[in-house]
């Protein structure tokens, strides 16, 4: 493939050229961050068998509305961060593109590879490795897309990534993000989908119940999972410099935000 990535490291942030020496509250913040790596490797590799059978509830929609908006062609480079086994990668390397897949599964891009090679698909390139670390030659994508990952990522890692896509896109590129897209209840619009999600999983009964203690504590205490809402999003994509910056919800939860490196 033409793209190669480099060494991964800390994300540039902007108008920052080299990174600062590091101090003792540096160092302990890597450690934090290796600990949770290796964590999230372990969780996301016991999924791998099952993953591809028992997808969230509603995915196949969010799936089929990136991959809508997503207009890559023959030879058109991109990078889909937090690949999964495939959803997003394989059936845009289908399409011609050049696909780099990141994930921090080394399980999950092994089957995605797999299933690239019975695919026949030689331009999709896998890569094990935390998207939030991931460094990549400035103007080398031409779309750069990510389904259902970076509600993971701490919201200042969100807002380093979004920034960092737009380095790497070149003039026209786009960025797409399609997540669990709602804040802290402080909107109507996200108490109608917190309601809702309750709702869901009550129906379900003991089960159901277990899973809202569970999701209620990450929510609450922002574990695993650190949604922000869709305006949090549009208004990221405005202060990177994206322009024709589009937001839609999808199903439930779900939204889907767009936007272009002005050409």
């Amino acid at each position: 493939m033409a793209l190669r990535q480099s060494a991964p490291g800390p994300l540039p942030g902007p108008g920052v050229p080299r990174p600062a020496p590091p101090s003792a509250a540096g160092r302990l913040g890597r450690l934090a961050t290796t600990s949770a790596v290796r964590s999230q490797r372990r969780v996301w590799s016991r999924r791998v068998d099952s993953w591809d059978h028992h997808t969230p509830s509603g995915l196949e929609k969010v799936t089929a509305a990136v991959l809508a908006h997503a207009t890559a062609g023959p030879g058109d480079q991109v990078v889909d961060l937090g690949c999964g086994t495939g959803q997003l990668s394989l059936p845009l390397a289908e399409r011609g593109a050049r696909v780099l897949a990141v994930d921090v599964s080394p399980a999950m891009v092994a089957r995605l590879e797999e299933k690239a090679r019975e695919r026949s698909l030689l331009g999709l390139e896998g890569l094990a490795a935390p998207i939030e670390s991931l460094s990549l030659p400035a103007g080398s994508v031409d779309l750069v897309v990510s389904s259902y990952a970076l509600h993971h990522l701490r919201d200042a890692d969100k807002e380093r990534l979004v920034a960092t896509a737009y380095h790497w896109l070149r003039p026209g590129g786009t960025l797409l993000i399609a997540d669990m897209m709602f804040g802290r209840g402080g909107t109507r619009q996200d108490r109608v989908i917190i309601k809702s999600k309750v709702k869901a999983l009550a129906s379900k009964g003991i089960g159901g119940w277990w899973r809202i203690a569970k999701n209620a504590y990450r929510y609450l205490v922002r574990v695993q999972e650190r949604p922000v809402s869709i305006t949090a999003w549009t208004s990221m994509l405005g202060q990177a410099g994206f322009t024709s910056i589009t937001a839609s919800s999808i199903v439930a939860e779900a939204g889907l935000v767009c936007g272009r490196r002005p050409a």
